[in-house]
């Protein structure tokens, strides 16, 4: 497993002028790679360079719901140039998840954008939020959508912070869909959950005795923090997290 920052986690500190400084500090850190939230009004190919300039491998940029409408195959040929591998879905509106009334289509469409990063060596993957872990039926939300789509269209996306937060085990989620999960978000929380206030991995209530051990089939575990807390700057939480899972992973 190679370590990760979505460096959503430093938004704050993205402008022009702080780029490059920003992610020499996150290479400093101990991170391998970058997960972008988008491409940040550059070129794929600017982006990647960007990134590399600092040592740091780009294979990961989030995408939308509005990136998925659009399918700008000459956008994914861009993306795929530069050696992206990954492209994460962040969110879904609440009527594109099971049981709203946009859920068939919204399938339809993913199907239709996957398979054409697919045919560019590209995975689409879905990142999940506590909303995700509502009931549906017997199961999930979450578990509903990757029941309509397979894994070789559909990755996994699995964030540790909202799957506790959601109500359920983080760790057997993990392993549930460990073999489609190929970038696992590393968060922690306090015990009310994410949307009460976040830390550093390692610093809240997450038990990473029992998740880390399932990760093993992923090839990136990537660090976020949604906020700050306990009065450190985003840059020490992202250093917390990265010098934890160093220690455990050795």
């Amino acid at each position: 497993m190679k370590l990760a920052l979505q460096i959503y986690s430093l938004r704050q500190a993205l402008a022009p002028e702080q780029i490059a400084d920003t992610l020499a500090k996150t290479k400093a850190m101990g991170y391998d790679g970058i997960e972008w939230f988008g491409l940040m009004g550059k070129t794929p190919a600017a982006l990647a360079q960007i990134t590399r300039d600092a040592g740091l491998e780009f294979f990961s940029v989030h995408i939308n719901i509005d990136d998925i409408l659009a399918c700008d195959t000459a956008l994914m040929d861009e993306m795929a140039a530069t050696g992206v591998k990954y492209l994460p879905i962040g969110w879904l509106p609440e009527n594109r998840l099971a049981g709203g009334a946009d859920f068939e289509a919204t399938c339809t469409l993913i199907r239709g954008y996957a398979a054409e990063a697919a045919r560019r060596g590209m995975l689409v993957l879905y990142h999940n939020h506590d909303f995700d872990l509502a009931l549906y039926g017997d199961a999930t939300k979450l578990d509903a959508l990757y029941d309509a789509l397979p894994g070789d269209l559909l990755g996994a996306e699995l964030d540790t912070c909202w799957l506790y937060s959601g109500g359920v085990d983080a760790a057997e989620y993990v392993t549930k869909y460990a073999d489609r999960a190929p970038v696992i978000h590393l968060k922690d929380c306090v015990k009310d959950g994410g949307r009460a206030g976040f830390k550093p991995v390692g610093s809240g209530v997450l038990d990473w005795d029992a998740i880390l051990p399932c990760c093993g089939k992923a090839e990136w575990i990537c660090v976020e923090q949604d906020d700050p807390s306990d009065g450190l700057d985003a840059f020490r939480c992202a250093e917390m997290s990265a010098a934890f899972l160093r220690a455990k992973l050795g």
